[in-house]
Order: C-alpha cells, then sequence, then structure tokens
C-alpha cells in the first residue's frame, strides 16, 4: 500500500473568473459613488448583487485588465461597504486586499490611498491581508 504526495498548493482553489458583466456593474457603480461622503448610496438589489463578489477569489486577475480609476474606486467601494452591509464583511479575503495587491504591482499604490483605506475601515487586514498569507 502506498499514500500519495502532500502538495499544499492544491488546497488553493483556482479562482474562477469574476463574471465580465458582473464587474462591468461593480466598476460602474463604484465609479458613480462619491468617496468623499464616507457612506454608499446603494440600493437592495445593488448590495445583493455585489456581495458575492465581495468574497470573490478573482480580483487579482480582474484587476490586470482595469484602469488605476477603475481599481482605485473599486478599492472605495468594498472599503465603505464592508462597512456599511454585514454580509460584505470579508475579513482578510477582502477584495481590497487583492485590489491593493494588484496596484502594488503596477507600481500605482499611493500611500495616500493606503491612509484612506486605513481610515475607513475597522478590519484590520486592510489592504495588505493577512500576515500568513504573505509568508
Amino acid at each position: 500500500m502506498s499514500v500519495g504526495t502532500f502538495d499544499p498548493s492544491q488546497l488553493r482553489a483556482q479562482a474562477r473568473p469574476i463574471d465580465g458583466q458582473l464587474l462591468q456593474q461593480a466598476v460602474e457603480i463604484a465609479q458613480r459613488q462619491s468617496s468623499s461622503a464616507g457612506q454608499l448610496d446603494l440600493s437592495d438589489d445593488e448590495v445583493s448583487a455585489l456581495q458575492p463578489l465581495s468574497i470573490h477569489a478573482g480580483w487579482l486577475e480582474a484587476a490586470q485588465q482595469l484602469s488605476m480609476a477603475d481599481v482605485v474606486a473599486l478599492i472605495r467601494l468594498f472599503t465603505l461597504g464592508e462597512g456599511q452591509f454585514s454580509s460584505w464583511q470579508a475579513g482578510a479575503k477582502s477584495p481590497v486586499v487583492a485590489l491593493a495587491k494588484a496596484l502594488k504591482k503596477r507600481r500605482e499604490m499611493t500611500p495616500e490611498l493606503t491612509t484612506w483605506i486605513k481610515r475607513n475601515t475597522d478590519n484590520r487586514y486592510l489592504p495588505h491581508g493577512d500576515l500568513m498569507d504573505r509568508l
């Protein structure tokens, strides 16, 4: 009798891509929100429609096709949304972590955006994620 080998990478599920139509809807909603107010103005239908995106694992890949302005708008949307809508709370799995990582890879993450995120969230993992995931 033999036992197979353990590969920890098998535990990480491959992230399925975010539906293009839902991504476009999220970008449109994010762009029309006023980040200075600190409150989002979303309908119940919009909150429900975007809830699956608050825990979706495909954000890093999705951000590659978005402009810096779109990524920043989404960061602001999900940062504020997590505090405003209980169904959007994602801890270290927040899309903000992946979106910020995408900006860092492109060298577009600014200290001002990091400060804004920290000032507008109670989620201790934003914007850098869980330290254990980075080790």
